[in-house]
């Protein structure tokens, strides 16, 4: 992970991925409260609004990891079972930030 955030311009299955921040550490912090500023006032003045979204990622060598694992909790664990897993901020490593269009 760079030092400073910046925006993946790279393609990623979402258009709506912005990057990814260690969340705990006060940097991380920082740059979603500046992200979800941002979003707020850049539509300010239109009818489109935006919500920053953070999902969760475990990354390498979590210690949460056994709570996501098939061989441990079976269909038991949070988010096993399914395609995508919905990772718990407060067990995840990073944060993905996503801007996403409400309606």
């Amino acid at each position: 992970m760079k030092n400073t955030f910046e925006i993946n311009e790279k393609s990623h299955s979402s258009s709506a991925y912005l990057g990814t921040v260690k969340h705990h550490t006060l940097e991380g912090k920082l740059i979603i409260d500046a992200l979800r500023r941002e979003w707020k006032h850049r539509f300010a003045h239109t009818d489109e609004n935006y919500r920053v979204v953070l999902k969760g990622r475990l990354g390498k060598d979590n210690p949460n990891a056994h709570k996501y694992s098939r061989a441990k909790y079976g269909w038991k664990g949070f988010g096993v079972g399914n395609s995508h897993q919905n990772i718990r901020l407060e067990d995840a490593a990073y944060a993905d930030l996503y801007a996403y269009k409400r309606y």
